[in-house]
């Protein structure tokens, strides 16, 4: 098993309410990833999106501040393939691309 440093992103187009949702996560057999940091933002920052983040299906952390850019850190356990960190945003801007870029270590066989 090997332990490196990892970035990754996951994007989605807001619809016509300005909502829509990310998800990324590892997916090779026995990949573990230990997230350290989950960032967001939108392309646009119009209508100021809300945007709640969360890790395996556990609620990791919310901010009004999802098109302008925020991030959460408050990740305790690892994600194993299937465990998924997901960002949705509400109330942005329709058509605005949304990213989430989630930083940490991932440990490959």
């Amino acid at each position: 098993m090997r332990t490196q440093p990892f970035t990754r992103t996951a994007t989605v187009v807001l619809n016509g309410s300005g909502n829509g949702t990310a998800s990324i996560g590892p997916a090779l057999t026995n990949e573990k990833w230990d997230v350290a940091v989950a960032s967001v933002k939108a392309a646009t920052n119009t209508a100021e999106a809300i945007c709640s983040v969360s890790a395996g299906g556990a609620f990791i952390g919310a901010t009004t501040w999802g098109s302008t850019g925020d991030s959460t850190g408050n990740f305790s356990s690892p994600l194993w393939p299937g465990a998924l960190v997901t960002a949705t945003w509400t109330g942005g801007d329709p058509g605005a691309v949304a990213t989430l870029t989630v930083q940490g270590e991932r440990t490959v066989p």
